[in-house]
C-alpha cells in the first residue's frame, strides 16, 4: 500500500498540477474517510460528502483539465462536462447511502452512525431511488432541450433507458436482504461507469 501511495504521488506530480490536485485531494479525503483518528466514515453526512466530492467534483473537473492541457485544448469545462459532473455528484450520493445497507450489522456493532441505521434500510433505499430518478430525468430533460457539444437526443434516450433498467432491477430487491442489496449495489456501479461511455459517445455523435 505504501508503495502504491508513493508511486501514485510521484507520477501525479510529474504529470502536472491538475493530475497532482486530483491525486493529492483524493488521497487526503480518502485518508480522512477511512483512517483513525478522523475516520469520517463514522458519520453518514461526512462519509457521503467524501464520496460525492471525490467522485462527483474532483475526478471530473480536474481530470478533464489535465487531459485538456495534455492535448493543448481549453481547460474551461464545456456544458456537457458540467452536466456529467452534476449527474455523477448525485449518483455518488446514492452510492454513499447504498453501500451501508448490506453492512448494517457491522456498522451497528462498531457504532458507525450510517443513514441506514438512522432511517432504516427501506427508507434509505427509497430515498436513493428518488435521487437517482431525479438525476436521470434531469439529464434527459437537458438532452431534450439541447446542450452544446453533445447529441441531446442520444443523452435523453440512453438515460431514460438506463433509468428504466435501474428501476426494473430495484423492483426485485429487498433492502433488508444483504446479499440482494449487495448485488444491486454492483449493478449501480456498472451504471455509474457506463456514464463514462455514454457522455463521450454523445459528444462524438453531436
Amino acid at each position: 500500500v505504501a508503495g502504491c501511495l508513493v508511486a501514485a504521488v510521484v507520477i501525479a506530480l510529474a504529470q502536472g498540477r491538475y493530475l497532482a490536485i486530483t491525486v493529492l485531494a483524493s488521497l487526503v479525503i480518502g485518508t480522512a474517510y477511512s483512517a483513525p483518528p478522523i475516520r469520517l466514515k463514522r458519520f453518514h453526512f461526512w462519509a457521503a460528502a467524501c464520496i460525492f466530492t471525490v467522485r462527483g467534483l474532483i475526478v471530473n473537473i480536474f481530470l478533464y483539465r489535465h487531459f485538456a492541457t495534455l492535448l493543448g485544448g481549453d481547460v474551461r469545462l464545456p456544458p456537457v462536462v458540467w452536466l456529467l459532473t452534476a449527474f455523477v455528484f448525485l449518483f455518488g450520493l446514492v452510492i454513499a447511502w447504498y453501500k451501508d445497507i448490506p453492512d448494517m450489522q457491522g456498522d451497528r456493532r462498531f457504532q458507525i452512525a450510517t443513514l441506514s441505521l438512522r432511517l432504516g434500510p427501506k427508507k434509505v433505499f427509497e430515498l436513493g431511488g428518488v435521487v437517482l430518478a431525479v438525476g436521470y430525468i434531469g439529464v434527459a430533460a437537458v438532452g431534450m432541450i439541447g446542450i452544446a457539444g453533445a447529441s441531446g437526443p442520444f443523452l435523453a434516450g440512453v438515460h431514460l433507458l438506463l433509468l428504466a433498467l435501474a428501476r426494473a432491477r430495484a423492483r426485485n430487491v429487498s433492502p433488508e436482504e444483504p446479499r440482494a442489496m449487495a448485488r444491486y449495489y454492483l449493478v449501480l456501479w456498472g451504471l455509474f461507469y457506463a456514464e463514462y461511455l455514454v457522455f463521450p459517445l454523445a459528444v462524438w455523435l453531436r
